[in-house]
Formats: C-alpha cells, sequence, structure tokens
C-alpha cells in the first residue's frame, strides 16, 4: 500500500489532537514562565547571598589567621608609648569663685580673707606651644577664675581667647615654656573598632587614660548630659564620634587618641550622669577648624541660610523598596532676621534633598555645610515642591553669634 492511499487524517494530523498539541505546549510555556517567575529571584538571592557568605568566611578566616599571630603585649606597649605621648600636653583645669568669709570681729573692722571655691573642672590639651589650651565651652562658662594644671605641677591662671556654643569648645592662653603641644589626627580615617584611648582628669584624677574602642560615627541629634551637674538638662550635639572609653565628670575637654598618639577627637559627653558605656567625642576635623577661627578671630563665623528645619517622618524618608530617601522640610522663616533662603524664593513645606550637589538626610547635616560655607558665596540647592525638583541659587548669609 502506498502513502497516498492513507487516509488524509493520518497524514495531516486530526484537529482535535492538534488542538491537544497547542494547548499542552501553552501549559508548558506557561508553567515555565510561572516558574521562572518564582525560582529566578530567589536564585539571584541565593547567589548573592552565597557571594556575601563567602566574603563574610573569608573575613572570618583571614582574621582568624591574623588573630593567632597578634599579641595583647603589643597593645600594652602601644597604650604605653601613648601614654607618654599626651601626657605632656594634657592639663587640668579648675573653675574657682571668690568667697569671702566675713567673721564677727573682722565686720567690726571691715576687712575680710577672700577665699577660693571649686566651682568645676575638667580637662584640655595644649594645642600650641604659644600657649593656646583647647578645652569644652561648658568647663570653663559661669565666670570665675580659670586655673590651669600642667602635667609638671605648675599651677597658671588662664584666660578665654574664646568660646563657641555650637560645638561646644573653647581656648584658652596661659603664660607657660617648655610647652609641648598635641598633633592632630585625621577622624574622617577611623572607623567602627578603631582602639582609642582618652586621657584627662576624671573626678579630678590627673593624667588617667582610658582603652576603649570607636562604636559607631556621625551620630546626630541626641540628647546627651555634659559632664558639668550644674548644666540643667541635656543638649543635643550633632556629628559625634561614639566610643566605650570609660569617660565621667573631669573628662570634659580632654583629647581622645588613636595608636599614634595623635588626637582625633575631644571628648565632650555622656548619655546619662554617670558612664554606661556610651562616649561622644568631636572630630578632630571640626575642632581643629574651630580652634583655629577662635585663635584667629576669637569668634567662628558660619554661613547662614535662614529657614527653620524638620527631618522628615519615617514613612517619607523611605520608599517603597525601603530605601532611605534624602530630604528636610522648610518650617518657616525668622520673622525679625534676614533669609537668604526666603530671598532665593524658597517657601514653607518645601524639601530640600540637595546642597551644593550633596543629598541631605538630616538637619543636622544640612546645618553643618550651611556652617562651613564661605559667607558671601553662592550655594546651589534642590527642593521638591509637590513632587517637582526646583534648583535655587541662594547667597550665604553670615549667622548671628547669638
Amino acid at each position: 500500500v502506498c502513502s497516498s492511499d492513507l487516509p488524509t487524517a493520518h497524514r495531516t494530523g486530526h484537529p482535535l489532537h492538534l488542538a491537544t498539541s497547542t494547548l499542552l505546549s501553552l501549559l508548558m510555556v506557561l508553567a515555565l514562565l510561572l516558574m521562572a517567575r518564582l525560582l529566578v529571584p530567589s536564585l539571584v538571592e541565593s547567589i548573592r547571598y552565597g557571594w556575601y557568605r563567602g566574603q563574610l568566611r573569608a573575613e572570618y578566616e583571614v582574621s582568624g589567621q591574623q588573630l593567632q599571630h597578634i599579641s595583647l603585649d603589643s597593645l600594652a606597649e602601644v597604650s604605653q608609648l601613648v601614654s607618654r605621648r599626651v601626657g605632656p600636653s594634657v592639663v587640668h583645669i579648675n573653675l574657682l569663685r571668690d568667697e569671702a568669709t566675713i567673721s564677727h570681729f573682722e565686720s567690726i573692722f571691715g576687712t575680710h580673707h577672700p577665699t577660693m571655691r571649686l566651682e568645676g573642672q575638667g580637662s584640655g590639651f595644649v594645642i600650641d606651644t604659644a600657649g593656646y589650651i583647647l578645652t569644652n565651652t561648658h568647663v570653663v562658662n559661669g565666670g570665675g577664675v580659670i586655673e590651669v594644671t600642667l602635667c609638671d605641677g605648675r599651677r597658671l591662671p588662664a584666660e578665654v581667647v574664646g568660646v563657641d556654643e555650637l560645638t561646644d569648645l573653647a581656648v584658652l592662653k596661659i603664660k607657660a615654656d617648655g610647652l609641648m603641644a598635641v598633633e592632630w589626627g585625621d577622624s574622617d580615617a577611623v572607623v567602627a573598632g578603631t582602639p582609642v584611648w582618652a586621657a584627662g582628669s576624671p573626678f579630678g584624677l590627673q593624667q588617667t587614660v582610658t582603652f576603649g574602642i570607636i562604636s559607631g560615627k556621625h551620630r546626630v541629634d541626641f540628647r546627651a548630659t555634659r559632664y558639668d551637674k550644674n548644666v540643667p538638662g541635656g543638649t543635643a550635639y550633632g556629628d559625634m564620634m561614639q566610643s566605650d572609653v570609660a569617660l565621667n565628670p573631669g573628662n570634659s575637654g580632654g583629647p581622645l587618641l588613636n595608636s599614634k598618639g595623635e588626637v582625633i577627637g575631644v571628648n565632650a559627653a555622656i548619655l546619662g550622669e554617670t558612664f554606661h558605656g556610651v562616649s561622644f567625642s568631636i572630630p578632630s576635623k571640626v575642632a581643629s577648624r574651630v580652634a583655629g577661627e577662635l585663635i584667629a578671630r576669637g569668634e567662628v563665623a558660619r554661613g547662614w541660610l535662614g529657614v527653620s528645619l524638620e527631618d522628615l517622618a519615617d514613612k517619607e524618608h523611605f520608599d517603597s523598596e525601603g530605601k532611605m530617601l534624602p530630604g528636610v522640610r522648610v518650617m518657616g522663616f525668622p520673622s525679625q532676621l534676614p533669609s537668604p533662603a526666603r530671598d532665593a524664593g524658597l517657601r514653607e513645606k518645601d524639601i530640600i534633598i540637595e546642597f551644593q550637589h550633596h543629598p541631605i538626610m538630616n538637619r543636622i547635616e544640612l546645618m553643618g555645610l550651611i556652617g562651613e560655607t564661605s559667607i558671601g558665596s553662592t550655594a546651589q540647592l534642590a527642593v521638591l515642591r509637590e513632587s517637582k525638583r526646583l534648583e535655587f541659587e541662594v547667597v550665604i548669609g553670615k549667622r548671628d553669634l547669638k
């Protein structure tokens, strides 16, 4: 029988068979697409996690090998060298107040014997052999006589060269020879886990050195208690370094040091009334600049935008994927002071997202950038107004010291 004699349906395929085959093919394609939809993300996540896990494993093994060759003897030696290096530069500061005690006999004859009462104490360190000493503003605030005790035991009167309330830094000056100044280190190079040392006079115990590590950086807008028990409440500090180095009343104004004996911070605050392992220091990047301006002019000139700012709520700060979005909200403008931002066209409820092309994540960050910008210079601002991006040029003004 030749093939041409076969029924047509056997040669071309029955329509029912073709429809069934097509349906099965479509179902297989849909099943494959569904599997891809379900499996590809998890596969990508698995690959990404595998890479991350491999990185963690490599760090785990390498650090384990390196720890085998590290001796605590070297750490002890470094601690001793840091202490010797900074010791001659660290000073103890007493804030004294005149207190007259008048007896009945003295009141009759109009004579009295003045005495000095200890009002407060803190620490500081020599930053220039010409006699300049850096400390915290709250150590020397309140008037009275400032007495500085050097490492060799000399007690000398000090005068205030300048104070900066915003950073809680003050520069003093004494007349003395044979001074040894500290060296500044790079606070930007410090990371979490970096060993640090603090020097100062906790509870008046002079030349005390404590050890710890950097716990975190860029701590902003937290409530911190100053060491001075006479300062009510707390204060908001911005862009601080956090460590677990032991700090107590009397450590205020002392240096935070790296393993080279360089100053990377000025100890300024703790959380709580006593030490709980959470201490904060002003970065050397800020402290060295402020100290230089106080010595040169007796004040710190800062840029001024003339706005009242508010951080965004959490629901505004994150997108649907959990990514943090930049922005701070303009709440208003000062009524009695000039406002460069208002003059440039900004309005209430505008959201500032960039300053000089730098994304802004919180108001403390923006305030810091504005303050560091040269007075009279033009700054670029990007804002969101009703979800529309707008750009402005603002001439930076000068912040009133008050």
